[in-house]
C-alpha cells in the first residue's frame, strides 16, 4: 500500500532533466523533473538516480511560510 506522498508523487508527470551529467562522481544525480501542486504552492522535485525525490530547498520554505 503506497503513502500518500508517494501517491502525490506517482502523479506528477516527470521529465528527463537537461544538461551533462558527471556519471564519474559516485553522488547521486537528478534524471528527471517535475513540479508537486498543493492548492496554488508549487513545489519542484527531482527523481535522483538512486530511485528518491527530493524537493526544491527555497519550495519547501515557502511552502511552510
Amino acid at each position: 500500500m503506497k503513502t500518500p506522498i508517494e501517491m502525490m508523487l506517482d502523479a506528477i508527470e516527470w521529465r528527463p532533466c537537461e544538461g551533462e551529467v558527471d556519471h564519474s562522481s559516485d553522488l547521486p544525480y537528478a534524471t528527471h523533473e517535475g513540479v508537486l501542486r498543493i492548492g496554488d504552492l508549487e513545489l519542484r522535485c527531482y527523481r535522483l538516480n538512486t530511485g528518491q525525490c527530493i524537493f526544491d530547498a527555497a519550495d519547501i520554505e515557502n511552502f511552510f511560510r
